[in-house]
């Protein structure tokens, strides 16, 4: 009985006890700020919200983890946050952990009597806040959680977690790519003396993300360094350590990424990380050390294991940098050529094998080479690649290279033809049709058979960048059998495009390629149909007799095409694949072919430039004896020959240039401000404005344009006489500008208009059709399209709409990847419409300014992912302002605006 009685009397002492405990806990107030209540507010604050959340939270976030898609052939994110697509698996989670937190902030807050919250009174409030701005983070909703974040900040002054509300400001900051504010947040944070030290790890981390997104690789290494030996989770120091081996890799430290990797290695990661790690360590071998024989015994092992089937091609792309690293080139290109074919579905893989073969062939200056293997790159490559559009760029350049070294060798060609004889145009013919046709039925042999091109061998190369000039591409079967074949069979297996990326086309020759065969392109476009019909190929025969230039003005027309093909590629050699020793050749060759073409004096003013080292990239043309002899050689022609005129400034003044740039702004202004007196009527204004212009800026590159405007706005307030005698007189001092030819044309008109209509010379009316624009800088008399830079403005595409060279259904699909790939932030809408009864108009809106919408009409004109091939001469594309683009799809005709347009927006 003892027992049960003392049991007895111990459990209603502990429920006295207990009881005033329990009331006390159960009605605490969040207005008294006492210690029990502030125990209790915090207890359950602590307990029943940040903590139990931040068990959900973590869930969610390790869950988020595993979604998250790593991409090896870049530099890994410092943290894995996924999309928001995947982020929305994790709701639930983030959810509940929400719920908590705010109920633990609304019930445990310790308030005054006027409602306002004592920081000061709490520990918990902080955290529970701050972790419910982290779940809006991992939600991708940014600016909520900013708003929480810095609430915390601002509000917690005594806390620590005010130093993680300001880093985590940070992190929002980078996510939507606020890089100056996540700087300056990051700045002050790390000049904060009192952060928690158990978080510098993440300090360290998001300070190396942020030097990551700007690419500031060096530094990006430092902190990434110190946040790898603070964390205290495995898997997150074996990613950062994965992540500091890339990075020392990419700046060419290859002993220090040889180790990193070596470190993850043996760690024993997950098979992906180590898998990658040990492909990565082998190209950071320096091909003299021992361990070169280590890391290709350990690639042929991995080569062979039967569950690395479906990776081969990245292994045998391992191989390649190995062999790169030991200066063994033949065996690079074997493997790289390997590592494409073994290609199958990781399309990125077979991408990056492509670029280093283009990477190859352009460091030898084989550039039509280097063009096909970097076309390919980019039909592959995901255009999230990091330096996707720095690709993009060097593809393109090569591409309208080579298209206009086959312009010149085509039309050399073309004009070797004009001068035999019709019987041996017809045997010629027929020779080339024969050696085609036995060239495709070669080519369709070695295809079904799967033998694919391999560039390593030195004879397919060399017959591949032969032929610069020596005879027409077209008509030269080995270029014919050994470029276009054997490119063929190397890209059969590419994604499908546009054009001739097609890998299942079967025509009798890549007609695509070879832009400039436009009447052949044309023809045998009309006649696919008639592939099986009997008299195709005589078809096609007629057509390529028709290409030859048979008159005094086709060969006129041939000529102009070769002298404006050798200009080009001079430029695209040095402005941008800076290889001047090429360029020079190609300023050489027009001058020397043609040494009084419409070029002349450009290329002597290039020459000098190039030869004298008076460039803004790396020097290509060492500094000689014989350079400088080049240099004054060219820099005397200039001064003597052509010394009134602009190149001769500059040479004399170095500072020219700039001075010109800062006039011509000026000039421009106050010539826009002058027309759009014009439009407006003010005519006494624009006479007077003509007058100032004279005197501030005397024999400018506007004084034409400034005269016909005068003369214009004469023919609107004075008599007819008068008005032809201010016309005369713009003829009279510009015989050498197209305001010459502008203002005849408005003479005749008034002269074929005076002999049926008389006009009454003290009332004269010029229609608005007889007054148009000068060329530099047009000006139209119509009032119908008016002026307006700062206003809302589309971009537009004016085109065939049936059976012209562009589709309209792919034309949109073309805009459509375009936009999403370089303008994927400014969600640009397209809308077509009829223009007309056979022609299609496409708006691309809406731009906020001239400026903008003139920003990405420049990218988007003659762009080969947006028109390929087709030539300029077969669409318009103009910026339009909002309140002009009604006019003209009024009018339906593009006479009227091109006039206004070559004004204002070229």
């Amino acid at each position: 009985m003892v027992p049960h009685i003392f049991f007895r009397r111990t459990a209603r002492l502990g429920l006295a006890f207990l009881l005033p405990v329990a009331m006390a806990w159960t009605s605490c107030s969040q207005t008294k700020d006492t210690f029990i209540n502030r125990t209790c507010h915090n207890l359950s604050a602590h307990y029943n919200g940040y903590y139990n959340a931040g068990i959900k939270l973590e869930e969610a976030t390790d869950k988020l983890a595993e979604t998250h898609v790593d991409h090896y052939d870049r530099i890994l994110s410092v943290f894995q946050y996924a999309d928001a697509t995947k982020a929305k698996a994790i709701y639930p989670q983030l959810e509940d952990a929400m719920k908590r937190t705010k109920t633990a902030i609304e019930r445990h807050t310790i308030i005054d009597k006027r409602g306002n919250e004592k920081p000061a009174s709490e520990r918990w409030i902080d955290d529970n806040y701050l972790l419910y701005g982290k779940c809006q983070f991992f939600k991708h909703d940014y600016f909520e959680a900013m708003a929480t974040f810095k609430y915390v900040e601002t509000t917690y002054r005594k806390e620590e977690g005010r130093h993680l509300g300001s880093l985590w400001q940070a992190k929002t900051f980078l996510e939507l790519t606020q890089l100056r504010e996540a700087e300056e947040k990051l700045d002050y944070v790390r000049n904060q003396g009192d952060f928690p030290k158990n978080s510098k790890w993440e300090l360290e981390a998001v300070t190396a993300d942020f030097y990551l997104q700007t690419k500031n690789y060096e530094k990006a290494s430092t902190h990434l360094a110190r946040a790898a030996e603070l964390v205290k989770k495995r898997d997150t120091k074996i990613r950062w350590l994965f992540i500091l081996a890339q990075l020392h890799q990419v700046k060419g430290e290859f002993k220090q990424a040889f180790d990193l990797y070596t470190r993850v290695i043996k760690m024993n990661p997950k098979y992906e990380v180590g898998f990658n790690a040990r492909l990565n360590r082998a190209r950071c071998s320096d091909g003299s050390s021992g361990n070169n024989l280590t890391v290709r015994k350990e690639l042929e092992k991995m080569e062979k294991d039967p569950k690395n089937k479906d990776f081969l091609d990245q292994i045998y792309f391992a191989f390649a940098g190995l062999s790169k690293n030991e200066g063994d080139e033949t065996a690079q290109v074997e493997y790289l050529n390997k590592s494409v074919r073994a290609s199958t579905a990781n399309v990125n893989q077979k991408a990056l094998s492509y670029l280093e073969l283009g990477k190859i062939a352009f460091i030898k200056r084989e550039y039509r080479i280097a063009q096909a293997y970097y076309d390919s790159t980019t039909s592959n490559l995901g255009n999230d690649y990091p330096d996707y559009t720095e690709i993009l760029n060097r593809r393109n350049s090569l591409t309208k290279l080579v298209k206009n070294l086959r312009i010149i060798e085509n039309e050399d060609s073309l004009q070797r033809m004009a001068n035999l004889t019709p019987m041996e145009r017809q045997r010629m013919v027929e020779e080339v049709f024969q050696q085609e046709e036995a060239e495709r039925k070669k080519a369709e042999e070695e295809k079904q058979a799967n033998q694919i091109f391999q560039p390593a061998d030195p004879k397919v190369l060399n017959a591949m960048n032969s032929g610069t000039g020596s005879s027409w591409y077209f008509y030269n079967p080995q270029a014919v059998g050994l470029g276009f074949n054997e490119f063929l069979r190397k890209f059969g297996d590419r994604k499908r495009e546009d054009n001739w990326r097609r890998s299942n086309k079967q025509s009798n020759i890549n007609v695509e390629e070879n832009i400039e065969m436009e009447k052949i392109v044309d023809v045998t476009a009309k006649n696919d149909s008639l592939a099986q019909g009997g008299n195709a190929k005589e078809i096609r025969k007629q057509e390529m007799l028709k290409a030859i230039p048979s008159d005094k003005e086709a060969l006129d027309k041939s000529t102009a095409k070769i002298i404006e093909a050798y200009y080009t590629i001079g430029l695209i050699y040095r402005e941008q694949l800076n290889d001047f020793a090429a360029a020079a050749d190609a300023f050489e060759a027009l001058l020397k072919r043609f040494p009084d073409s419409k070029y002349t004096l450009q290329c002597y003013y290039q020459l000098y430039r190039l030869y004298s080292g008076a460039t803004n990239n790396k020097q290509q043309i060492g500094p000689s004896v014989e350079n400088k002899q080049r240099a004054d050689y060219f820099k005397d022609i200039i001064l003597t020959k052509h010394g009134d005129t602009e190149y001769a400034e500059i040479i004399r003044n170095p500072n020219y240039a700039i001075e010109k740039a800062n006039r011509k702004t000026e000039l421009e202004l106050f010539y826009e401000e002058t027309y759009r007196k014009y439009l407006n009527g003010e005519y006494q204004a624009v006479i007077q404005r003509k007058n100032e212009a004279d005197s501030r800026f005397p024999k400018s590159i506007l004084s034409p344009q400034f005269e016909l405007l005068k003369a214009l706005a004469i023919g609107k307030t004075q008599p007819l006489s008068t008005f032809e005698a201010s016309l005369l007189e713009v003829i009279k001092n510009n015989q050498e500008d197209p305001v010459k030819d502008r203002a005849q044309e408005i003479l005749d008109a008034i002269h074929a208009r005076g002999t049926t209509t008389p006009v009454v010379p003290t009332a004269p009316t010029v229609s608005s059709e007889v007054i148009s624009t000068p060329t530099e800088q047009p000006v139209v008399a119509s009032s119908a399209f008016k002026y307006n830079p700062d206003t809302i403005h589309f971009v537009v595409v004016i085109f065939q709409n049936i059976g012209g060279p562009i589709d309209p259904t792919r034309f949109k699909t073309k805009l459509s990847n375009f936009n999403s790939t370089n303008f994927g932030s400014k969600a640009i809408q397209v809308q077509d419409l009829l223009f007309g009864p056979r022609n299609k108009i496409f708006v691309l809106r809406s731009f906020t300014n001239k400026a903008e919408a003139l920003s990405y009409n420049t990218m988007m004109y003659d762009n080969d992912d947006v028109y390929g091939n087709v030539s300029t001469d077969n669409y318009f594309q103009y910026v339009i302002s909002a309140n002009n683009l009604p006019e003209l799809i009024r009018q339906m005709k593009t006479e009227e605006y091109e006039d206004f347009y070559r004004n204002f927006y070229r």
